[in-house]
């Protein structure tokens, strides 16, 4: 099955190389990183790269604190720094809540994020709202995972969804606590006064997401038995 998967999604990045649109065609690069300093505080940070196919490029980094409230649940704030030849110089602070529920070898995984943007050139911020919903299958190969994730701008006038992104993906562990997971990943952008979406950007994604065990630093951090 896992096999049929990641020739599914190579094909699509071999079609839409081969299609003469103008669709945005996109390699993303990303490395994921949480350093738990305990059973409930740990820093989450991630780099990325993207390259936009003829294009440019866009680079981000990432990090803040997060505490794990139960097995489920946990909340997360930070800060974000994008640049490159595609974007404006961005500064974005974020703070989102993730919710897992498992049933049987389903995850559902929800997670509502709020983000702040200051552009460079800009002293107003953009404000607005991601909510991302996930399904992860645990199979003897890997996980399978099928999600979506739309963008909703808070401090405009009119509530409507910015963009939103479908995406599919499989995820194999490749050492103790490293997984790899290859992604593809289909975004569409709308604009405030129209219904239908302007050129999607297709993305293929290469994640390597790495975790370094809790360090023992006292019974404030400690787990409760």
């Amino acid at each position: 099955m896992i096999k049929n998967v990641f020739i599914v999604i190579v094909f699509q990045f071999l079609l839409m190389m081969s299609l003469k649109s103008s669709a945005q065609d996109i390699i993303w690069l990303h490395y994921f990183n949480r350093y738990k300093l305990s059973y409930k505080f740990s820093i989450d940070s991630d780099i990325g790269y993207r390259e936009y196919i003829s294009e440019g490029n866009r680079g981000q980094l990432r990090s803040g604190l997060r505490y794990d409230i139960n097995d489920k649940m946990y909340v997360r704030g930070g800060v974000m720094f994008v640049g490159g030849t595609q974007v404006r110089r961005e500064t974005r602070w974020y703070q989102d809540f993730v919710l897992n529920t498992k049933v049987n070898a389903f995850t559902l995984t929800q997670r509502t994020r709020f983000e702040q943007q200051l552009f460079e050139g800009s002293d107003k911020a953009k404000v607005r709202l991601r909510y991302n919903a996930s399904v992860k299958y645990s199979s003897p190969y890997g996980f399978l995972t099928l999600g979506v994730e739309p963008f909703i701008p808070l401090n405009d006038s009119h509530l409507y969804i910015g963009s939103y992104r479908t995406y599919v993906g499989v995820t194999r562990r490749a050492y103790k606590n490293t997984f790899v997971t290859l992604e593809y990943i289909n975004e569409r952008i709308r604009k405030r006064n129209e219904h239908t979406s302007i050129i999607p950007t297709h993305l293929i994604r290469i994640k390597v997401s790495h975790v370094i065990n809790p360090l023992k630093i006292g019974p404030l951090f400690g787990r409760n038995k």
